[in-house]
């Protein structure tokens, strides 16, 4: 079952990476980080798998590793200004476009906020047992949050396949799918095109296209996990107690 959570553990990482992009600007510790990893070569290693399945995630790798090292050249502090400015312009309305980075702005009739698409992610966040953190005030259905829920839900997955809960890894699987299906597939891509042609600079204009590529990717990649799970016996001699 190592394959499984190996897979399950890359997938987290991303989605943990792409929601801290979007839930705020970046500052000075993520962005030395970032450039750091860009620098020995761990970053590219993360996505050089998923580059190979899809060209925008690759295209969008590419650009966030070129802006970073030379990045890696500059007064950070000016780095990190322009990466601010730029945040605001795409995510926080300064512009008036893109629309508000929610699911709402994008798939209800008035592409107003808060309405149901809002709702629903908020009653399933419920039935999960969680809910955002008070001090991001945004709403629940920010593409931040739905990241972040993505993610969650692959941490307690894995909890579950180690523990030998195989019944309940495979329910927590379904909500995955289900989640990406009837949530995110249905407005990313839009959110990405937006954010691809007003983004000043490469590094989000690549986090647009690394975030389209690879949540379309993950969404087809479900199918093959799961049949992981289906035909998986645990050696129950190895469970952790």
């Amino acid at each position: 079952m190592g394959g499984f959570i190996a897979a399950s553990e890359g997938r987290r990482y991303v989605y943990d990476l792409l929601s801290r992009l979007y839930a705020r600007e970046v500052d000075e510790g993520l962005l030395g980080g970032l450039i750091d990893a860009a620098e020995d070569g761990s970053l590219a290693a993360r996505f050089e798998a998923l580059a190979e399945l899809d060209e925008r995630v690759g295209k969008g790798i590419d650009m966030i590793l070129d802006y970073l090292r030379t990045a890696a050249k500059r007064d950070r502090k000016e780095v990190i200004l322009e990466l601010a400015a730029d945040y605001a312009s795409l995510f926080l309305g300064i512009k008036g476009t893109p629309p508000h980075p929610s699911e709402s702005a994008y798939m209800s009739a008035g592409h107003l906020i808060y309405q149901e698409q809002r709702d629903d992610v908020l009653g399933i966040y419920r039935d999960m047992g969680v809910d955002k953190v008070k001090e991001f005030t945004e709403p629940e259905d920010h593409v931040a949050v739905e990241l972040s829920f993505m993610s969650y839900l692959i941490g307690r997955t894995v909890e579950e396949v180690e523990k030998g809960n195989l019944g309940e890894a495979r329910r927590l699987m379904g909500i995955q799918g289900r989640f990406l299906d009837e949530h995110l597939l249905k407005w990313l891509h839009e959110l990405a095109k937006d954010v691809e042609e007003n983004a000043d600079v490469d590094f989000y204009r690549g986090l647009a296209y690394l975030t389209d590529g690879f949540v379309s990717l993950d969404g087809l990649s479900l199918k093959e996990l799961a049949s992981m799970l289906e035909n998986y016996t645990p050696d129950r001699s190895r469970l952790k107690s």
